[in-house]
């Protein structure tokens, strides 16, 4: 059931995103004039002025693909929170319905914990991007130049950092994480789910950063990002295919340099 929700929500949110970047492109996703370059000139039009409406449609975008993309990935650890709050409520006398909607709202609150931490995360990238474009200097939204280059140098660098590579273990260790974190009650659940979303924003911000700078959110990148950051958490050896993840980025950050 958890593992059905969690793809539920991704595929909704795949499909939230798909209308919109059609809707932004007048239902011509697969061209190159309309459904690259006005997704990128919309989202570069985010970042052109600070107002609460830009800000808010720039988050809405942020949380949906965010859901979409990091929500498979999630699903190891959603179910570790689960079996684990089942098991503190066993002895508790509680009626297995009261158990079962109790074990529900605890990974809700797990999950609203891990949203709003990657929502932070939007909001500094939006100042960010914002400052660098009121101030005058191009911050290469949606570019495939210069700047482009710099961003996946740096976003493969990053993947052989030994942070990178200390944080992308907890994401790989649901158990690990919930025997050293714990935290009881429903503040505790939501606590825990703000505790786990710093882990993975610290493994996979870069990435994220080089998603909205380079392809500006685009359709294509989000789900070749969504099995970077699937293969990175899920798949055996995830360490070693982190590396070649980042070897991937340094080549074509070179390529784009040169």
């Amino acid at each position: 059931m958890t593992a059905g929700v969690m793809l539920s929500s991704a595929g909704l949110a795949w499909i939230v995103t798909f209308t919109f970047m059609s809707s932004m492109s007048g239902g011509a996703i697969g061209t190159q004039s309309n459904g690259v370059m006005l997704p990128i000139m919309t989202m570069a039009m985010m970042f052109s002025s600070f107002d609460q409406g830009r800000l808010f449609s720039f988050l809405l975008i942020w949380i949906v693909g965010m859901v979409a993309m990091m929500f498979p990935s999630l699903i190891p650890m959603i179910y570790s929170v689960a079996v684990s709050a089942r098991g503190t409520q066993e002895d508790s006398g509680a009626s297995s319905l009261s158990r079962r909607l109790l074990v529900s709202s605890r990974s809700a609150l797990f999950i609203l914990g891990y949203v709003a931490v990657w929502t932070l995360v939007g909001l500094v990238f939006y100042v960010a991007v914002g400052g660098f474009a009121l101030v005058g200097v191009d911050a290469g939204l949606g570019s495939f130049g210069f700047w482009a280059g710099v961003v996946l140098l740096v976003v493969g660098l990053y993947q052989f950092s030994r942070f990178k590579q200390r944080a992308l273990m907890k994401c790989r260790s649901p158990m690990s994480f919930i025997m050293t974190r714990w935290k009881n009650g429903n503040s505790g659940a939501c606590l825990m789910g703000a505790d786990y979303g710093m882990f993975c924003t610290k493994c996979c911000w870069v990435l994220m950063a080089g998603l909205l700078v380079v392809g500006a959110m685009s359709l294509p990148l989000m789900g070749v990002f969504t099995i970077i950051i699937f293969a990175e958490k899920i798949a055996p050896f995830g360490g070693i295919v982190s590396r070649i993840i980042g070897g991937g980025f340094i080549a074509t950050g070179l390529v784009l340099l040169l």
